[in-house]
């Protein structure tokens, strides 16, 4: 069993990456869903900051002190790994909700050119979060499953 201090450094660091990587998730989904046709470009900037260091602030408190509770530091860094690879891999599609649909379809110049800069997109920053999500939330669901809960050990 670790110390109190070992197991807060650990949630507050894993709670300050999914605070991070779950903004890159909200953000795209508020702005989709914000009053307006353009929504994605109408935005205050100073508003965004704001409303994003906020988010971020909320989601790393409530994922620290939830990791917190968890008594095996192998189990706690497990269940961070499944969190902030699962807030990876909904990146990718809470951008695309982003996304001009108008500028990839039809058959002209500008359309193949749209078509050609999402495929690039999708190939330099798609790949690796999407795998590197799926490697995390796979090593965490393994460090879960091998170390049991304390109330296993007890009835063990």
């Amino acid at each position: 069993m670790p110390s109190n201090t070992v197991k807060w450094i650990v949630s507050i660091v894993l709670g300050l990456l999914i605070g991070r990587v779950s903004y890159g998730v909200l953000l795209p989904v508020i702005l989709a869903l914000g009053p307006g046709e353009q929504a994605a470009t109408s935005g205050d900037p100073d508003t965004m900051i704001v409303a994003g260091l906020v988010i971020w602030l909320v989601i790393t408190v409530i994922a620290s002190v939830l990791l917190a509770r968890i008594a095996n530091l192998r189990r706690l860094i497990g269940w961070g790994c499944v969190v902030l690879g699962a807030a990876m891999v909904l990146t990718i599609p809470a951008t695309l909700l982003t996304m001009d649909v108008g500028a990839h379809t039809g058959s002209s110049a500008d359309a193949r050119d749209a078509n050609t800069a999402l495929f690039f997109w999708a190939l330099i920053f798609g790949l690796p979060y999407v795998g590197g999500g799926l490697v995390l939330a796979i090593l965490g669901t393994v460090l879960v499953r091998k170390n049991p809960a304390a109330s296993d050990q007890i009835a063990a």
